[in-house]
């Protein structure tokens, strides 16, 4: 399952499949592009290869829940935080090398029921600073279209300078939050319900997230923890370590009261324009654990 558009020219559909069939694989190659993706996972298959970015993967993943084929990613993207907390860190290469051998594990699913539908989560959700910032982040890419494509590295310093100047002056907004039947309503920058460690352009928000511990951690930033989170901000700008200062709480179910404030889903806004929702209504989100099988590479030799 390949994003075309995803990776560079070192990384395309000729040279990936050259990979998998000099390890001795038998592929079968589907863009995710096409529309016959979706029917291309009905088909009998040992294993899912995933070869994009964080979105793709959380596309293709969305539809292997609760199905017993196990996934693997080949990462492509930006900040890969999704394919980094699946235990993807290698090259393409290198992790095609090591696919035979691999070992299975398994990993929690969120799920979040709204009065629009209802959708998968692998990364997490959230409002406030994260969710508008994602909004603003898509707006810039279609505004520079036909800029040149930057590298990772530049990608991510403008989307973290991006998110330091929106903190800035970004004003903290009520929000009604149930965290496992307990009131947690507050003035919030940001709140964040994250599956894995870090979201954005890298950001560690959930240093302690495990992913097939059966909940979720929530993490959230008020009006005076706005100094905290423009220092840890800018260590992140700086390429400094820096643990998320502020602490987190685990959760298996939350419930929000949405008023119309935007939604960030993983990477996506949620719901879309196209579901044209009420204006208020309530969401759910639950963790399904261990929905999703993950196949990891087996461990590199040790010399």
């Amino acid at each position: 399952m390949h994003n075309p558009k995803a990776g560079d020219a070192k990384h395309g559909r000729k040279q990936l499949m050259a990979a998998l069939a000099g390890a001795g694989h038998d592929a079968v190659y589907q863009s995710t592009k096409e529309r016959g993706f979706k029917e291309a996972l009905k088909q009998p298959t040992e294993l899912i290869l995933v070869a994009g970015g964080d979105g793709t993967t959380a596309k293709v993943a969305c539809w292997l829940v609760d199905g017993g084929i196990p996934l693997s990613v080949l990462p492509l993207g930006t900040a890969n935080n999704l394919a980094r907390a699946l235990g993807f860190v290698a090259s393409p290469e290198e992790i095609i090398a090591r696919l035979d051998g691999g070992k299975k594990r398994t990993f929690d699913v969120g799920l979040a029921y709204g009065p629009w539908g209802k959708r998968y989560l692998f990364e997490g959700a959230g409002g406030g600073l994260l969710a508008d910032y994602v909004r603003a982040a898509r707006e810039a890419r279609k505004r520079n279209k036909k800029v040149e494509k930057p590298s990772k590295e530049q990608e991510m310093a403008r989307h973290s300078v991006l998110l330091r100047q929106m903190l800035h002056d970004y004003s903290a907004r009520q929000w009604k939050i149930d965290i496992d039947g307990e009131d947690i309503s507050d003035r919030y920058i940001l709140w964040e319900a994250m599956n894995i460690r870090s979201i954005g352009p890298a950001l560690y928000l959930a240093p302690r997230a495990a992913t097939k511990d059966g909940e979720f951690d929530f993490v959230c930033a008020r009006e005076a923890d706005r100094s905290v989170l423009m220092e840890h901000f800018d260590a992140r700008l700086a390429r400094k370590k820096s643990r998320f200062p502020l602490p987190t709480r685990r959760f298996r179910q939350l419930r929000i009261a949405w008023k119309g404030s935007t939604l960030h889903f993983d990477d996506e806004l949620w719901p879309t324009k196209k579901q044209r929702p009420r204006d208020h209504g309530e969401i759910e989100i639950i963790v399904r654990p261990s929905a999703l099988i993950i196949l990891q590479p087996a461990a590199s030799a040790s010399i």
